[in-house]
């Protein structure tokens, strides 16, 4: 199994080549082997996974088979609903939580006869970018990425073939970037949030990660469903977005791209940039101009991380708050998560809803920018992934000092503002061997569209598709 695409072990699971029940204990046996050095997973559904993989197995004989995901394992991050399992959000103040039913996305994957395969880590209720005690399978002196990360890794490592993240300002395509694999985070409200622990409930986004755009087209489309107990789901168009995307697992149309306008944006909003990162993003634009993509550049606004901040953090004191948590466990809680908590609590009315109409403001400025376009395509991080030892410390990007968690925030958290449908994919790999992530971002509803753009992108080059321990 490793490295092999959710569409490749479909297409063996259809024809007989192997079975649920098979794929299931490669998996098993990925995780036997790499986690205890990697430790993406926090629980592994061994005895649940098996008996899932049995009745899938029973309906593959009699020849039922719910959709390209029946028999595939799946991991799930652990800010996310399983009925019967542990749900900790990565914290001691869930230690002992047993979920007591199933999130509406776990719902849509065993509907889809998906194998639910383990939880997996998160930054505690997926307040960093981080992830301990994750490892980025590349390099195990390296950030994963987060809040994600456990997701991340375990798809990059092969110990599943898709996972499910959320992403509050990048918690999905931070490790996506940082470890080589595709995430997408969808429209917000396009895939249901009930059953997943809240981080901020008008920033909160859930979707998939997997080895490429067609594979995350596979899953989001078996995700994305209106929910009416999620009072911020959308009702959308129907996610069809599998069958949209050019050429399939066998090649690709001429031209594929061939009308497509791509928004590049200015200095000023991704400045700075490590050299090797520009060089990778400018590389990748070449590769869809050159398969017909035409290049416009944007002059994009840009947001400031105290307008995120301010709406953000007393979103999260609210749920801690409502949930009975916080100030109640606070002794229970790492000591960066209950400061972010406090501190919460500290903003007053007026500046959060100040932050609002900044952000309206914000997001009406962007949508009319991208009126011009069908996408915007731009790094996904400013840099590859880094040492843990600097995590939320002050770094140097190409001459100029950031701090590292704002790095990893300030390219995606404007499209969670906005609320716009973005992927993360592989787009090449640092000197010492990181990979670079390329982010394109859609219209609303658009996730079709960036989708078909990414994956013309992995029908022209092999990024995605390299393996752990292999030379860039």
């Amino acid at each position: 199994m490793p490295y092999l695409s959710i569409t490749e072990a479909a297409a063996d699971l259809r024809s007989g080549m192997t079975t649920p029940t098979e794929l299931l204990a490669e998996s098993f046996e990925r995780i036997d082997q790499l986690d205890s050095d990697i430790k993406a997973f926090v629980t592994v559904m061994r005895d649940e996974a098996q008996a899932d993989a049995g009745k899938a197995e029973q309906e593959q004989r009699t020849g039922l088979f719910r959709s390209p995901l029946h028999g595939i394992p799946i991991g799930v991050k652990d800010l996310v609903a399983v009925k019967g399992v542990r749900l900790t959000a990565g914290s001691q103040v869930l230690a002992g939580n047993i979920a007591t039913e199933d999130a509406t996305v776990v719902e849509q994957l065993r509907r889809a006869g998906a194998i639910i395969i383990g939880k997996t880590n998160t930054h505690e209720f997926a307040y960093g970018t981080y992830t301990p005690p994750t490892r980025n399978p590349w390099n195990l002196e390296r950030i994963p990425g987060g809040s994600s990360g456990g997701s991340g890794a375990a798809v990059a490592a092969s110990m599943c073939l898709g996972a499910i993240g959320s992403d509050t300002g990048g918690s999905i395509r931070i490790p996506s970037a940082c470890c080589g694999v595709t995430g997408l985070k969808p429209t917000y409200g396009r895939v249901s949030c009930y059953g997943v622990i809240p981080l901020s409930w008008s920033l909160d986004h859930v979707g998939p990660l997997a080895r490429s755009a067609e594979d995350c087209s596979i899953i989001f489309d078996a995700i994305a469903r209106y929910d009416p107990r999620d009072p911020n789901s959308i009702s959308g168009p129907p996610a069809q977005a599998s069958a949209s995307l050019i050429g399939g697992a066998e090649g690709r149309g001429l031209l594929s791209l061939q009308g497509i306008k791509l928004g590049i944006p200015t200095d000023s909003f991704v400045s700075p940039l490590d050299p090797e990162v520009r060089a990778a993003w400018k590389a990748a634009l070449r590769v869809l101009q050159e398969e017909g993509a035409e290049i416009i550049d944007v002059d994009l606004p840009r947001p400031t991380m105290l307008t995120y901040r301010t709406i953000q953090r007393p979103e999260a004191t609210l749920a801690h708050i409502q949930n009975g948590w916080f100030p109640a466990r606070s002794d229970d809680y790492t000591t960066a998560t209950r400061e972010n908590l406090l501190n919460g609590q500290q903003v007053p009315a007026v500046d959060y809803l100040q932050a609002q109409q900044e952000r309206r403001q914000f997001s009406s400025a962007l949508r009319a920018v991208m009126q011009r376009v069908n996408a915007l395509v731009l790094p996904t991080l400013p840099l590859p992934a880094f040492p843990i030892e600097l995590s939320n410390q002050d770094i140097l990007i190409d001459g100029i000092v950031d701090n590292s968690t704002v790095s990893l925030l300030r390219l995606n958290m404007p499209f969670n503002l906005a609320g716009l449908p973005s992927i993360s994919l592989p787009c090449g790999f640092s000197k010492d061997g990181m990979p670079i992530g390329l982010q394109i971002v859609g219209k609303p509803f658009e996730e079709a569209m960036i989708l078909r753009i990414a994956h013309a992108y992995q029908q022209l080059t092999d990024w995605h598709r390299r393996e752990i321990g292999t030379k860039a």
